[in-house]
């Protein structure tokens, strides 16, 4: 049974939202959409990877897409967790393409093409880092010792895979998609007792959609950006240009003459993405550069957003992502 459905990553949607916010000539802007381009290609690998999934465990099993946890400073992204009442299995997905190098002996992972090579963050560290903070997780909310494990999949056809030092017992969770059931089907094999009741199973369930966060500050800390970098006011549907000014009870774009109704939904989305997960009114007029707290309150209250609080302390929330 699916209990997270996959939807585009919270990390692509707060790269796009910081390309719209940053200026033009700003020096992280290639860094940026540089990581864009390729988690977008990572999250077409890893949507064409759920039918096999799906059809694999979705019998007993619920199936996790794209969770995201903080820890303090640090961040955890999970592209699936699938658990059974005997184990829990992360299924990490790569669509990278050319040779593959898993330096093991290294903690090292880089790709080459030709005679150039590229290092990236190490999967089998990635994933043990997950791993880890899913037993503890379930440690600290006092649940039985379920098995963690995990498989690694590459699901770009062209990629090579090549080990450094690999030990085998990390080697046979490292597979190609056309190899992913037999895998799979090995690491179902080595659990057959069952852990957690069904009752455990849905307490479980709860607390992870209940961890599930967007990892705001984590890409802002990544690339060294501080929130007074980004630039403020409303997009442009039309161009991206801004900021877009009331006119006629509409936005209006000085750059390009055209008018929106709704132009303030994308805002407030890159506001809860960069800034905070609740805004008050006094931080929409701020950040929409508009004076009117009548204005302000209406077009609030147009979007369907959590009120919390009244009055002057009233703040507005998201019921989802995007809005």
């Amino acid at each position: 049974m699916i209990m997270k459905k996959r939807t585009k990553p919270l990390k692509i949607l707060i790269l796009s939202a910081l390309l719209r916010r940053l200026p033009k000539n700003h020096v992280k802007r290639a860094l940026i959409a540089s990581e864009l381009s390729r988690r977008e290609a990572g999250y077409q690998g890893e949507e064409s990877l759920d039918i096999e999934i799906v059809r694999l465990f979705d019998k007993n099993n619920m199936i996790f897409h794209d969770l995201n946890f903080n820890e303090g400073d640090t961040s955890y992204q999970i592209d699936n967790l699938v658990i059974s009442p005997a184990r829990a299995l992360i299924i990490e997905v790569k669509n990278m393409t050319n040779q593959l190098i898993f330096d093991t002996e290294n903690d090292q992972f880089y790709l080459k093409n030709g005679d150039t090579l590229k290092g990236y963050t190490d999967p089998v560290s990635q994933v043990q880092r997950h791993q880890a903070y899913i037993k503890k997780l379930l440690a600290e909310n006092n649940f039985p010792p379920l098995p963690v494990d995990y498989l690694i999949v590459v699901n770009n056809p062209n990629a090579i895979l090549v080990f450094k030092g690999t030990p085998h017992e990390i080697r046979k969770r490292i597979c190609k998609s056309h190899s992913f059931n037999k895998r799979a089907q090995q690491i179902e094999e080595l659990y057959t007792d069952e852990i957690l009741t069904s009752k455990e199973l849905r307490k479980l369930s709860r607390l992870l959609l209940k961890k599930n966060t967007p990892p705001t500050n984590y890409i802002l800390k990544k690339f060294e950006i501080k929130k007074s970098e980004l630039l403020t006011g409303v997009c442009c549907p039309s161009g991206d240009h801004l900021p877009m000014t009331r006119k006629k009870r509409k936005w209006y774009c000085p750059t390009c003459h055209t008018y929106s109704t709704d132009a303030h939904i994308e805002l407030l989305q890159d506001y809860f993405l960069l800034f905070d997960t609740k805004i008050t009114n006094k931080q929409f007029r701020s950040f929409a550069q508009i004076d009117s707290i009548d204005v302000s309150k209406r077009l609030l209250l147009s979007i369907n957003l959590n009120r919390l609080g009244k009055n002057k302390t009233r703040a507005y929330a998201p019921n989802s992502i995007p809005l």
